[in-house]
């Protein structure tokens, strides 16, 4: 099955829901670490199954040497990638977890960067989905970092 055959989702639906999940009183941003890291919602394809959502660089997030933590961009990949996923399923779904998250980091982002997390869904399955995504930085678009994942839809 392809993610557009998928009946009830749209481009509208698509783009309403992320706006609806970056509000601050949503489930995604009212506890833990993602309100902290304060994702934006920038874009979506319903059709080719992307997302683009913007992250900028706080100080709480550097490690000693003075650039993001590669645990703070695995985080912020994996909540853009797993909330695609989301997207999809959640209709069959009420949960998307990870099962596995290979990342490669390529340049340093630094403090005041913001980066995008752009992603696209490769493929889904009745509980599996398959995601990549690139991390670039907005001031140049630097391909600073590279990703793919699995996720899977889970129903109880």
């Amino acid at each position: 099955m392809h993610w557009t055959d998928i009946p009830g989702l749209s481009q509208e639906h698509m783009e309403q829901f992320f706006h609806d999940a970056m509000k601050p009183d949503s489930t995604l941003k009212h506890h833990g670490v993602i309100p902290r890291m304060d994702p934006v919602f920038k874009a979506c394809d319903y059709e080719k199954g992307t997302l683009d959502v913007a992250y900028e660089v706080q100080a709480w997030e550097l490690n000693p040497e003075d650039v993001i933590h590669g645990g703070m961009i695995s985080t912020a990949l994996d909540t853009t990638m797993g909330m695609l996923c989301h997207y999809y399923t959640h209709q069959s779904a009420p949960t998307v977890v990870t099962v596995t998250m290979n990342v490669s980091f390529l340049k340093p982002i630094v403090l005041g960067d913001t980066f995008h997390v752009k992603c696209q869904l490769d493929s889904i399955g009745r509980t599996l989905q398959t995601v990549k995504a690139e991390v670039r930085l907005e001031r140049d678009d630097t391909l600073a970092c590279i990703a793919t994942a699995t996720f899977m839809a889970v129903s109880g």
